[in-house]
């Protein structure tokens, strides 16, 4: 082998042996390094952390503080105010006090010059006897007004008692014509039973597939009937407002009478139209005005 070469390689070999615990030092540097940045890192962001914390409390602090100025403000000028109004209401109580005391000084002069003339007090005297009289006078007045008034109630108390009699009375009239309907009813039903259904030519019926129950207990007055050869006609003075519906059966009665039915086949606002159903002259007489017609819930 050449000189050179061998030189060479010795070279080589003592550069290796340099070399190799430079590269161990480096790789075990640049794994410390990395340790270290990655901490500076680390507490760079935890800073930047505490830093913005730090920002937000401050702001928070400073509005804070600017709110509490304000409300401070709005106190000093509460105050301001309350301060004015009292200043005001003291000047206007000291007027009130010097004209009170000006008042006082007139009346104890005029009262000074009432004491010093008899003639002065005879006149207040006659005065003071004139008004008692007067008021003696009103309250006599008075006293009479109220006893009118007391009759005036009684009578109207009296005409309430009369009032609710009749209502009691009309209540109790209504449960007999009630009564009488389910009665007939119950007549009619037997006689259907027996005899069979009623033809409609004779009693002006009509078939029971339209009728429509009741759903509210309401009465009504007959105001008109028309007979023109075909099923009689009855008018009543209650429609839809009242809650008359077509198909609504009523019981006609008089008295304690049960005269016949009324199916509603018309309804308008405040008048309903309707067929007698039921009527028999002979027996009950025959359906006319003035005669009432009772709807029952249910029926």
């Amino acid at each position: 082998m050449h000189v050179l070469t061998k030189i060479f390689v010795v070279l080589v070999a003592l550069l290796t042996v340099a070399i190799v615990p430079l590269v161990a030092v480096n790789a075990t540097n640049e794994s410390s390094f990395k340790t270290k940045f990655t901490n500076a890192e680390q507490a760079r962001a935890a800073a930047e952390t505490s830093l913005a914390a730090e920002r937000n409390s401050w702001l928070s602090q400073q509005q804070k503080i600017e709110a509490d100025l304000q409300a401070a403000k709005s106190a000093v000028a509460d105050l301001q105010k309350q301060l004015q109004s009292k200043t005001t209401a003291v000047t206007k109580a000291e007027s009130e006090l010097a004209g009170a005391k000006a008042a006082q000084a007139a009346f104890m002069t005029s009262l000074a010059t009432l004491a010093e003339s008899g003639k002065a007090s005879t006149q207040l005297t006659d005065a003071l006897v004139a008004e008692l009289g007067d008021l003696r006078s009103k309250v006599l007045v008075a006293e009479k007004r109220r006893a009118e008034l007391e009759v005036e109630f009684d009578a109207k108390i009296s005409e309430l008692e009369v009032a609710d009699a009749a209502r009691r009375a009309l209540q109790e009239e209504v449960k007999r014509l009630a009564d009488e309907k389910d009665r007939a009813v119950a007549t009619v039903a037997e006689y259907v039973a027996s005899v069979g259904e009623l033809a409609k030519s004779r009693a002006g019926a009509v078939s029971d597939s339209g009728r429509v129950v009741a759903t509210k207990n309401m009465a009504a007055t007959i105001i008109s009937v028309r007979r023109d050869g075909g099923a009689p006609l009855a008018e009543i003075n209650a429609g839809s407002r009242d809650g008359v519906k077509a198909g609504w059966v009523l019981a006609i009665g008089e008295g304690s009478t049960f005269v016949g039915n009324l199916r509603i086949t018309e309804v308008d606002v405040n008048r309903s139209v309707g067929v007698i159903e039921l009527e028999d002259v002979s027996a009950r007489g025959e359906v006319k005005p003035g005669q009432r017609a009772i709807a029952r819930a249910g029926e």
